[in-house]
């Protein structure tokens, strides 16, 4: 039944969207990079990173502190000097207080700052080739949309023009019937049949609308359903090699380089640490116990660190960040055969396409033929209405499937060139 045929090429093409005077599938592209929600990612990803960036950077700076302290002892030094001799031991305050600033300069540490800044950096960069991925895949989203409301706009047009020529029909069997040429039952069955068809009418129409309102909310905008979709003329050229235009392959190059950054890190950890420092305090006591007044005094010098283990661990870090590099390069090869199997698969489709549009035409032709001389038939009351209507379906199934293939070859095409990661489709 042809209602039956509408209402599953409907469902398999899934639920449809978008609106403007005419959108093509690039506009409507540009559309959700501008305004979707993971595209407003990218911009705070990239203040982020510059924050992370002037954080890491910070370590190369002067580290400062203050402190201040007041407490009391039970009991302080004292000089074990004999009662009543000619020297007499100081008496030592058992409150003391001190305010002290310190002040420390990384002098040498193997380039680590420098390293961190990059580290961030590219960290970012990887978080936002992530996001580029999401993007890719909410683009494939639209790519189903924006095909499902062109082929059921393709569709709407094969019904209105079954809907005139079944009005015509109805109108010279009319006047066959009122001269008593045709049985009554003939007219009605044409006219059942044109009800029939208004309502698959009607629901083509429902889900084009419904279709356009996704497609609004993918982009951001209201759509005017009463937009044209231009569709893609592609030119596309199947070449041996894979380009590797994918945002997936950025990110595993992204991953790679994250992980080479923090084996340089781990490598600075190997070698000693030499900073400058300083520190200048009022209070008592000083470096003098023996003056107990409130006073000022400093230190300055030079401090050398090296960690044992440390040096030790960072070997095992760089053996786990190459073991992490294996990784992502095994990963990044199960992708590319997945990715290849994609596009085999989508070519199979296209040959498919291809030679099914040879046959539909052919089918059209014939088809076409057998309706007009059923309807000579049916003038002639020599056929009925039913079978009349059982061939003009037929034709309007044969234009369906024609519109269908043409539709989905159009569509095998962009699927492909999305699938390589080509974000222009001309």
């Amino acid at each position: 039944m042809l209602t039956a045929l509408l209402f599953s090429i409907i469902t398999l093409m899934g639920v449809l969207p978008i609106p403007q005077d005419t959108l093509s599938l690039d506009d409507i592209h540009a559309q959700v990079e501008a305004s979707y929600p993971l595209a407003q990612k990218i911009d705070l990803q990239n203040e982020i990173t510059e924050l992370n960036k002037k954080i890491a950077g910070t370590a190369a700076y002067p580290q400062i502190n203050f402190r201040a302290t007041a407490t009391y002892q039970s009991e302080v030094t004292e000089l074990p000097l004999p009662s009543g001799g000619q020297f007499t031991a100081p008496e030592l305050s058992k409150d003391q207080y001190k305010a002290t600033v310190e002040a420390s300069q990384r002098i040498y540490n193997s380039g680590a700052v420098s390293i961190k800044k990059e580290l961030e950096k590219i960290r970012g960069q990887g978080k936002n080739k992530a996001t580029e991925v999401e993007l890719h895949q909410i683009k494939e989203q639209v790519n189903q949309v924006f095909f499902g409301i062109l082929l059921a706009q393709e569709q709407l047009r094969v019904i209105s023009t079954l809907m005139k020529n079944l009005r015509a029909q109805i109108k010279e069997v009319s006047s066959k019937v009122e001269h008593g040429v045709l049985l009554p039952s003939q007219k009605y069955t044409l006219e059942a049949e044109l009800i029939n068809t208004r309502q698959d009418s009607a629901e083509i129409e429902s889900n084009i609308a419904s279709g356009y309102q996704m497609l609004s909310k993918l982009i951001g905008k209201e759509i005017n359903p009463n937009t044209k979709l231009e569709m893609p003329k592609v030119n596309l050229a199947i070449e041996d090699e894979m380009p590797k235009q994918r945002p997936e392959y950025e990110l595993f190059q992204s991953n790679r380089e994250v992980l080479s950054y923090q084996k340089e890190l781990a490598k600075t950890e190997k070698w000693p640490t030499l900073s400058a420092f300083g520190s200048a305090t009022y209070g008592r006591p000083g470096y003098n116990v023996f003056d107990d007044n409130l006073h000022a005094f400093y230190m300055v010098g030079l401090r050398l660190q090296w960690n044992f283990w440390n040096a030790q661990n960072a070997v095992k870090k760089e053996q786990i960040y190459e073991l992490q590099q294996k990784t992502i390069s095994e990963e990044e090869r199960a992708f590319e055969r997945q990715l290849k199997a994609s596009l085999s698969k989508i070519r199979e489709q296209l040959a498919l396409f291809e030679e099914k549009l040879k046959q539909d035409r052919q089918i059209i032709v014939l088809r076409e033929k057998v309706v007009d001389e059923k309807a000579s038939q049916m003038k002639n009351g020599s056929v009925t209405a039913t079978e009349y209507i059982t061939e003009l379906n037929k034709v309007t199934q044969a234009r369906l499937s024609q519109m269908i293939h043409q539709t989905k070859l159009v569509q095998s095409k962009i699927d492909y060139q999305t699938t390589l990661g080509i974000s222009k489709h001309r």
